[in-house]
């Protein structure tokens, strides 16, 4: 039994179902494999993941296919698993589902939800893998380097080796995210795969005993994020999701993978407008926000378009800002910082036409808060709370947990008038907990899947709140996170003049409408008074960068000349018009993945009619941006329309001419509606 689903091609032989990426399977793994403690493993595989732990391998029950679902079913004498392909825009999601049919209790150690081979018809020196490096101020970072590089050469003999990337704890992006790209360069094939996990993830490349390059997909694992997990006769696990597409180019399955997250999302319908959000912490209030200077910036930022007002952290307690942090978890208003309190200030901001916004972090309580929860309402290892920066972590599995931060959003909409929700986790629990669970890295599953089922519960008892995800910036840029968040924090850069680097490549995970960039025209302490004022590429480069996804508008506009504060109103009102159009537009990565340093950056999101194209130039005479597949016919510079910059089209690149360290946005007409572009 040969057949194809969603670009994987899968094949049967001697009772065993496998998969393959780029064509016809060429290695005997099961589609999905588990391994249990104290089965006999394979030779080869103490240090790789699947290969089953069990002498006899799953083997294929049935296979149900219809419409965009495909159900494979396989067993042995232990064990039953599910595994269910689902078509979504222009990928595929995985899960698979284990039960214990044996009649004795089974010690997951891993569960491999899907496995690929064919990854590859070239040679390992022509075969690349991109991976996502992220922490940081540098979020979203790939690397393409070989898989003859990265140690995975050929030798004519087996070999132990592999290439592995993983997580342990609550920031699934702290060094990388939980995604990477396959390409077969010759043969112009690539692979896209994301792992939904907020918490433990694992992937792996590398042989099986007849030499055959494989890929396996999971979340935690024993061996690299302390998960196990005991079945009880009868019982079933669910594991996380994997989503994958396949396509013939980087923008090809960019796009593709866009499509997929586009119809999985859990978007509000309060977000619809995709409004423009004020956030007064950077380079204005920081973690101390003021009456006062609160009152004098709400007019300058809804003069200048804003829909929302955000204050950040510290509107709810007495600490100065700089050690707030170990107080925080009572979530109740500061009568020092705000003495007519914070309701006084919101309504104030929806008098001039915004909604009002606050800042919380759910999942701590500081050290020094006086906030006391039951013992075994705290992530715990070894015997002991998780204490991480002066605040410990809260387990929403306990009921007294959700009752307390349901009370705590009910207040912070109901008594102090929030309509916008910032939701932040600024540090990382480590591998999970051991309360009530079989491992810590089960109970770091548990428990992130608890917090994501609790916010989604806030997001439905108040439909008309939008809640934004953030993370230090972007430390949780995965699916699971992004799935329910309206909008995210891309990232926490300081530095505007690097944030393009950002923002070029943030559209591989995560879509437009999503990302949220900051724009902070006005940077204390970098002017010299009296005039204490940015030049005006400053401000140019700083609405471009936050114009091609969300917009967080920052910093103490009131500072700008008249002349600059009409470009950050330009700006904001050209991000509105492109509202729609962002919603539906997949990226375009002319210069393929930018890096920290390039003397040029540029990205582009399309439809069938036109493309929106910032372009930054750091320390270039003249741009030549290739668009070949793209026909274009006309182009314009849309943002900002009088600095200067100058595009015209030569064949199928775009020139363009702008004074070093600015950019803007040029909108290219596009002649080709009928078919996919590469």
């Amino acid at each position: 039994m040969n057949f194809e689903f969603c670009g994987l091609h899968f094949r049967e032989k001697n009772g065993i179902l496998t998969a393959g990426a780029f064509g016809e399977a060429d290695c005997d793994i099961p589609v999905s494999d588990i391994r249990i403690a104290g089965e006999n493993i394979s030779a080869q595989s103490p240090a790789k993941q699947p290969f089953a732990g069990t002498e006899i391998p799953l083997r294929l029950e049935k296979v149900r296919r219809k419409n965009d679902r495909l159900t494979v079913i396989q067993n042995n004498t232990l064990c039953r698993t599910e595994t269910v392909f689902e078509r979504h825009g222009g990928g595929v999601s995985v899960c698979v589902q284990v039960e214990n049919i044996s009649g004795r209790e089974l010690v997951l150690e891993n569960v491999s939800v899907l496995n690929l081979s064919a990854l590859s018809f070239s040679r390992r020196e022509d075969t690349y893998l991109y991976r996502f490096y992220n922490s940081h101020h540098c979020e979203c970072q790939p690397r393409r380097i070989s898989l003859d590089q990265a140690g995975l050469f050929e030798t004519g003999h087996r070999t132990y080796k592999r290439i592995c990337g993983f997580n342990a704890g609550s920031w699934p992006c702290k060094e990388e995210l939980p995604q990477a790209i396959l390409e077969d360069e010759e043969n112009q094939k690539f692979l896209l795969f994301q792992i939904e996990s907020c918490g433990g993830w694992y992937w792996e490349i590398a042989e099986n005993n007849g030499g055959k390059l494989y890929l396996t997909l999971s979340g935690g694992n024993f061996s690299f994020t302390n998960w196990k997990k005991r079945l009880a006769p009868g019982e079933k696990y669910s594991s996380r999701k994997v989503s994958l597409c396949v396509g013939e180019s980087l923008n090809d399955v960019l796009q593709k993978m866009t499509l997929y997250r586009r119809d999985t999302a859990k978007f509000s319908a309060a977000d619809s407008g995709l409004p423009v959000i004020f956030n007064e912490y950077m380079y204005f209030s920081w973690d101390s926000p003021e009456e006062e200077k609160t009152r004098a910036l709400v007019p300058v930022a809804a003069e200048c378009g804003a829909d929302i007002y955000v204050i950040d952290c510290g509107w709810h307690d007495e600490v100065d800002g700089s050690k707030i942090y170990p107080y925080v978890g009572k979530w109740c208003e500061s009568k020092t910082r705000y003495p007519h309190g914070v309701k006084n200030i919101t309504d104030y901001i929806r008098s001039f036409g915004m909604k009002a916004g606050l800042w919380i972090e759910p999942e701590v309580v500081g050290s020094l808060s006086g906030e006391e929860y039951p013992e075994d309402a705290y992530i715990r290892t070894n015997g002991q709370r998780v204490l991480v920066a002066g605040r410990y972590f809260l387990d929403y599995r306990h009921p007294e947990v959700r009752r307390r931060m349901s009370a705590a959003i009910a207040r912070m909409v109901e008594e102090y008038g929030a309509q916008y929700i910032k939701v932040d986790c600024n540090q990382d629990c480590g591998v999970g907990t051991e309360v009530e669970s079989d491992s810590c890295g089960e109970g770091l599953e548990q428990t992130s899947e608890a917090f994501w089922e609790w916010l989604q519960e806030q997001r439905e008892k108040y439909p008309s709140v939008i809640f934004e995800s953030c993370a230090s910036g972007g430390m949780r840029t995965d699916w699971q996170s992004l799935r329910v968040s309206s909008v995210m924090s891309a990232s926490d850069q300081v530095n505007y003049d690097k944030f393009p680097y950002i923002i070029a490549n943030i559209f591989s995970a995560a879509l437009p409408e999503q990302a949220a960039f900051w724009s902070y025209p006005v940077i204390d302490g970098r002017y010299e008074e009296p005039a204490g004022r940015p030049t005006d590429s400053e401000v140019v480069m700083n609405m471009v960068n936050a114009s091609m996804g969300r917009m967080h508008l920052a910093s103490d506009l009131k500072k700008l000349t008249e002349r600059q504060r009409a470009w950050v109103k330009e700006g904001v009102a050209f991000a509105k018009s492109q509202n729609g159009f962002r919603r539906r537009a997949v990226p375009f990565l002319p210069f393929g993945f930018a890096k920290f340093g390039d003397k040029k950056a540029a990205v582009g999101l399309l439809d069938e009619n036109k493309m929106l194209l910032a372009v930054w130039n750091f320390d270039e005479e003249g741009i030549f941006v290739p668009l070949q597949g793209m026909d274009p016919c006309n182009c314009a510079v849309v943002y900002p329309q009088d600095s200067g910059a100058v595009a015209d089209l030569r064949g199928e690149d775009l020139h363009v001419r702008m004074d070093k360290r600015t950019a803007a946005i040029i909108e290219i007409g596009l002649q080709n509606t009928s078919g996919e572009r590469k």
